[in-house]
């Protein structure tokens, strides 16, 4: 059996443009030795890694050598891997995309943002005008949201009509604070938050002090629906525990309510809950009229071209 190498002269003698592409290779990795091997893909905003935000690189002279350490104390390789260009902002989405899962924003809303709120869903024209004043306020919300922070400000968005777009426009909001501005961020229905808690009665793995304290320190507090259970001291109590606290820190806190600032005693008598929302907050009023119908059509109607077209 003949070696390789007397093998490949043969072929180059016999096809001298084979030799000839051999010697330019050759040459051009004597030149320039270092090469890199990670095919460049639409993944990478870049156009230089493979979307994994890694580059795979080749030092040809060094080859069948051992690394080394040169005068510079530098480590020589033959092949190495580099960090790309957007493997920073992959770290950084990642971050997002686990704060977004962690936030318990509804998953209907996980997606949605302030551009995509469809005030033409609204059919009359004093809702679609009040709509359009409210995501422009949520937008101007988001943009400014450094200066808010600095004084506690956060909103109240209200309307007494269900289905009115509250919850959809405040998620929006919570998306684009984590997304833009990195916040740390915590979405709980006032319902559930007093549910949670009174399942720590007589529970010794988590306390109502623990669950209060994680929503009075956490950045951003989303509270959905707030007011909307029954008079009671045990819910006055949990929400003055956490508005105070907030108030007094100026962390910013954003509710949706059935009831105007003004009315939220009807609920919480003492008036402590209601004053310290109105110093935390600015009201924005949402349309009187629901569009969850409009919704469930509109996005029935894209299903439906899936199945029967």
């Amino acid at each position: 059996m003949q070696p390789i190498s007397q093998v490949l002269q043969e072929m180059m003698k016999s096809n001298p443009e084979l030799a000839q592409r051999m010697k330019d290779a050759k040459s051009s990795l004597e030149s320039d030795p270092i090469e890199v091997l990670t095919k460049p893909s639409e993944k990478c905003p870049y156009r230089k890694c493979d979307g994994t935000g890694w580059i795979w690189t080749k030092d040809w002279s060094r080859q069948n050598k051992k690394d080394e350490i040169d005068e510079d104390g530098n480590l020589k390789r033959a092949e190495w891997m580099e960090k790309c260009q957007c493997h920073e902002q992959r770290l950084k989405q990642s971050e997002i995309d686990k704060k977004l899962d962690l936030a318990g924003i509804p998953m209907i809303f996980k997606d949605a943002t302030v551009n995509s709120f469809d005030v033409n869903l609204y059919k009359d024209n004093e809702s679609i005008e009040t709509a359009a004043i409210a995501k422009k306020a949520a937008g101007n919300f988001v943009a400014n949201y450094e200066t808010l922070k600095n004084n506690g400000k956060g909103l109240y968005l209200f309307s007494t009509t269900k289905g009115s777009g509250k919850t959809r426009l405040v998620s929006s909001i919570a998306n684009a604070l984590m997304k833009v501005h990195s916040v740390d961020l915590a979405f709980i229905k006032a319902n559930d938050l007093l549910t949670q808690i009174k399942k720590t009665f007589g529970d010794n793995t988590t306390s109502e002090s623990e669950i209060i304290k994680s929503l009075r320190e956490v950045e951003v507090l989303v509270i959905d629906d707030l007011a909307v259970e029954k008079k009671s001291e045990f819910a006055e109590r949990v929400f003055y525990d956490i508005t105070d606290y907030r108030l007094e820190h100026k962390k910013v806190t954003l509710f949706t309510s059935n009831k105007t600032i003004d009315n939220l005693d009807q609920i919480y008598k003492e008036g402590r809950v209601k004053s310290r929302v109105k110093k935390m907050c600015l009201e924005i009023y949402m349309p009187e009229e629901s569009i969850r119908d409009e919704e469930a059509e509109k996005e029935n109607e894209e299903y439906e071209r899936l199945l029967f077209e």
